[in-house]
């Protein structure tokens, strides 16, 4: 039992499983209040989100990370 449980876990992690996927960067957040939403790689992107005159866009810092 224990082979097919470790033979599974393996599968599972060779298939690209989104649990495993890596983060990506991205360049641009956008501001609205107290919410940050760092989803635009371009400033031409996050500014094209904007809702209104109290939404701003900012330069993403660098993961501390990696």
């Amino acid at each position: 039992m224990r082979v097919i449980m470790v033979a599974g876990v393996l599968a599972a992690g060779l298939s690209g499983s989104p649990a495993l996927a890596q983060h990506v960067h991205h360049n641009f957040c956008l501001k609205t209040g107290s919410a940050q939403e760092c989803a635009y790689d371009t400033f031409m992107q996050c500014e094209a989100s904007k809702r209104g005159n109290a939404d701003f866009c900012v330069q993403n810092s660098p993961p501390q990370n990696h």
